[in-house]
């Protein structure tokens, strides 16, 4: 059967920015499915971008997951990381080296001096700025970490970020603003100075990407590749690593969890590939490695909003500039008139609560500010004329435009599969029905191609099945068929004879009919033997959406009772009742994918035997029969 409909549309509204209304209505339990805040601030880091106000520029972002609201920490030492020997393969210097081994200086040390690079170059004003050293460099020296070590970071820094630094967004301005802001939020919490030395150094190096085009956003994973190419890069995380005790693993891992793609796939994989980091380099402790990667994602985010309206306003701009790149894309005031969507996201975002109380004053001032703004014409003195001859958009069509545009953020345009969805769920909140008249004008405006393709489609449909073209349509996406095959389903089926019924009804046995037909060309292969026939009684019942219950009836996958002897399947039945009782174990069988995926329900006899045991037997009984092995996962 399919994943949920909504998941793809899901994952790209969180991501983009009006998402936030999933995250409010579930709160801090619903942390997992709020998944990503669309953000202005957020770093470019898989060449991505910020979502504010337009429907067309091309770019892709760098958000991170949106965070879970517990903030205490285990009390487990980065120590029992990995070894500082995995920390690189290559040779300390022999400054690092001695270095490195000296003792650590004492938590209560006095702020260190600042010593400027020797060779500053055109970013010198932002890496040493008039009032010293930035505060994340001061609480590093509060910590214990040695001049040393600190002017090494800060020149290095200095030249990791290539362009104007006075236009930019991801500039060495916004990696001293994520790095200052983290050490603001780790100096409240109860944390060892390891630990805090780790997490601002990590958000320090969050955006170093030099080999990036001058004024374009910095990429996670170029980011990652300089830590390990770079020798630079490798001492530092030499250096730092071996004498707090944390690893480049570890580093990396906490940047990972900053990385974002617009692509709900993308992002997916994105997520598994950053809880897969943070498990692997944090093995004593992935649970805080999870927790605190996705708390420097949110300082990443909300840097750039909790100093002064004036730099907010800059830095906006400088985000407008990285999106458009050589291209056409929003202007600067399409972008600073969206902001305001962007901020009460994250004021919304249970992680707020970590802010600092002047950070969060300063927070709310700026978006107070953005609030008063939020069009285009508010930022400029005059707005592009309409031409006299250009006819008047109707109602429908632009608030559609609006809807539309204020999801997307401005950080591109919308593929039309994108828009087609949006607008569907545009029709859906105003109450037009998607097969009407009404529905169909703002479409073939939207998504001209879509309409288009879809009109073709549904006139070749048999005249009886007309009415219901844009259900057959959408069905026909959903199940990845054409609308051709589903009217041939429609016709083996014998549905062409509830054509009268209401269109949700309709809908909702054409889609049941589709599951059906997909399982039967499934295990119509299989051979008339024990385990073809076991396989097609539970196809039968998947398809067949009947139970005791409301339950029972709207779930996907069926249980298969089985008997098993000596870790032997002896037997099984079908059923969607999940209380029958007396057999030695419970399968949960479901299709997706092209796969059958079998899972351990509950066992109901005593047994030494892990669920995982009976599941490899099972599929060896069914293989010996002859299905093939690669029909299930």
């Amino acid at each position: 059967m399919r994943s949920p409909r909504s998941l793809p549309l899901f994952l790209t509204l969180v991501a983009l920015c009006a998402p936030l209304r999933a995250q409010v209505q579930s709160g801090a339990a619903a942390d997992a499915a709020a998944g990503t805040s669309a953000t202005a601030g957020a770093s470019f880091n898989s060449g991505g971008v910020t979502p504010l106000g337009s429907l067309n520029a091309p770019a892709s972002l760098s958000l991170s997951p949106s965070l879970s609201p517990t903030l205490a920490a285990p009390a487990a030492s980065l120590t029992q990381g990995l070894a500082p020997s995995a920390l690189i393969a290559q040779p300390v210097p022999a400054a690092s080296a001695e270095q490195a081994g000296k003792p650590k200086a004492p938590v209560a040390a006095a702020v260190a001096p600042f010593t400027p690079p020797k060779s500053p170059p055109t970013t010198a004003a932002a890496a040493a700025p008039p009032g010293g050293p930035p505060h994340f460099i001061q609480v590093l020296a509060s910590l214990g970490v040695p001049s040393e070590l600190t002017n090494r970071l800060t020149a290095f820094l200095s030249t990791r970020h290539p362009g104007d630094q006075d236009k930019v967004y991801h500039g060495i301005g916004h990696s001293h603003e994520v790095a200052d802001l983290a050490s603001r939020i780790v100096s409240r919490q109860d944390l060892t100075p390891e630990k805090k030395i780790l997490l601002i150094f990590s958000a320090a190096l969050h955006d170093v990407d030099p080999e990036r085009s001058a004024n374009t956003p910095a990429r996670v994973d170029a980011t990652l590749a300089h830590l390990d190419n770079d020798d630079e890069a490798r001492g530092l995380l030499m250096d730092f690593g071996t004498r707090y005790g944390f690893t480049a693993s570890q580093v990396k891992a906490l940047i990972m969890a900053t990385d974002f793609s617009m692509d709900p796939a993308q992002m997916k994989d994105k997520m598994a590939a950053a809880d897969a980091a943070a498990k692997a380099a944090f093995p004593a402790e992935p649970d805080w490695a999870l927790k605190w990667g996705k708390n420097l994602a949110f300082a990443d985010q909300s840097a750039t909003y909790v100093g002064s309206v004036d730099d907010a306003i800059g830095r906006v701009r400088g985000l407008a500039l990285e999106i458009r790149g050589k291209n056409a894309g929003p202007s600067d005031e399409v972008i600073l008139a969206g902001t305001y969507k962007f901020l009460s996201v994250l004021k919304q975002n249970p992680r707020f609560a970590l802010l600092p109380e002047e950070q969060a004053k300063n927070f709310d001032g700026v978006r107070a500010h953005f609030e008063k703004r939020q069009t285009p014409e508010a930022w400029t003195s005059s707005a592009a004329p309409v031409p006299s001859r250009a006819p008047p958009a109707s109602p429908d069509l632009a608030a559609a435009r609006r809807y539309i545009n204020e999801i997307m953020g401005g950080v591109r345009a919308p593929t039309e599969r994108e828009a087609d969805s949006l607008l569907g769920d545009w029709l859906d909140e105003n109450g037009i029905p998607r097969n009407s008249p009404r529905a169909a004008a703002v479409r073939s405006e939207i998504v001209p191609t879509r309409a288009q393709g879809d009109a073709t489609a549904a006139s070749k449909l048999r005249p009886a099945l007309r009415r219901h073209a844009a259900a057959l349509i959408k069905l026909a996406a959903e199940h990845k068929t054409t609308v051709s095959n589903v009217e041939t389903v429609l016709v083996k089926r014998g549905l062409l004879a509830f054509v009268d019924i209401p269109s949700e009804q309709f809908e909702h046995q054409v889609d049941m009919a589709l599951d059906k037909d997909a399982l039967d060309r499934v295990v119509v292969r299989y051979p008339r033997n024990e385990q073809g026939d076991l396989m097609r009684a539970v196809a039968d019942t998947m398809g067949v959406k009947g139970g005791k219950s409301v339950e029972e009836v709207a779930r996907d996958g069926v249980f298969l009772y089985a008997d098993f002897a000596s870790n032997k399947f002896r037997r099984g039945f079908v059923s969607r009742d999940p209380d029958i009782q007396g057999h030695t174990i419970a399968f949960y069988i479901t299709h997706k994918d092209g796969q059958w995926h079998i899972d351990g329900y509950r066992q109901q006899k005593f047994s030494r035997t892990a669920d995982s045991s009976y599941i490899e037997q099972f599929k060896t009984w069914l293989n010996d029969g002859g299905l093939p092995s690669s029909d299930f996962r």
